[in-house]
């Protein structure tokens, strides 16, 4: 079995790992801490029996890394790991492309539990889950943010912490004209025409960050 468990925090990582290696003996377990390096460990063509992905890690942006991973890597079954147990925040886990949701309170047996569903072919859900609401899921743009290039993603997501063109290019250092052309084109692919549109997309797949809430 090859596992790869994709978390920020080194703690649960370890935790992650030994619960694994205890269930799967001969597990081949590798562990990433950001969405770069996540990709670039994909793009190698590793063969994946299950990716352990936390929706929060570092260039991940709520749902755009499930997002990336499930058009690009669609035969990879990704298990989602989060804090944030929102059904809303479920729902749309699955409906983007994941085959399982695992709340990181979740007990070594249902961990257990959770990891031979999604193996066996089977979508894993919380007990107790109440049903999606279906406006919540309509229309959710994974698809067309999947098809932004990594220095696309990270304009949009400078563009959606306010910064005009000409702050986004310093900061990236690089011309006005370039930045322009990106925008040009992340508007082409999301189908919007200004940014404001682009920002309610790219906006419809976040996820509040329960580790990181204010006080």
């Amino acid at each position: 079995m090859q596992f790869i468990i994709a978390d920020d925090h080194p703690l649960f990582r370890t935790a992650m790992t030994h619960t694994l290696a205890q269930k799967f003996a001969d597990a081949q377990i590798t562990e990433v801490d950001s969405l770069p390096a996540l990709l670039d460990l994909l793009k190698t063509g590793i063969e994946v029996d299950l990716l352990l992905l936390d929706l929060h890690i570092p260039q991940a942006h709520g749902f755009t890394g499930l997002a990336l991973i499930s058009e690009q890597f669609s035969e990879v079954p990704v298990m989602i790991v989060s804090g944030n147990d929102n059904p809303s925040v479920i729902h749309k886990a699955i409906a983007i492309g994941a085959s399982g949701f695992l709340p990181k309170a979740a007990s070594n047996n249902d961990i257990a539990a959770a990891i031979d569903a999604v193996l066996a072919g089977h979508i894993w859900l919380p007990a107790n889950l109440p049903e999606a609401v279906e406006t919540e899921l309509e229309d959710l743009p994974a698809e067309r943010i999947a098809a932004l290039t990594p220095q696309q993603l990270r304009v949009l997501t400078m563009i959606g912490e306010g910064l005009y063109n000409k702050q986004i290019a310093s900061e990236l250092e690089v011309t006005d004209a370039t930045i322009r052309a990106h925008v040009t084109e992340i508007f082409r692919k999301l189908g919007v025409t200004n940014r404001t549109q682009a920002v309610i997309m790219f906006n419809r797949l976040q996820v509040d960050d329960p580790q990181h809430q204010p006080i």
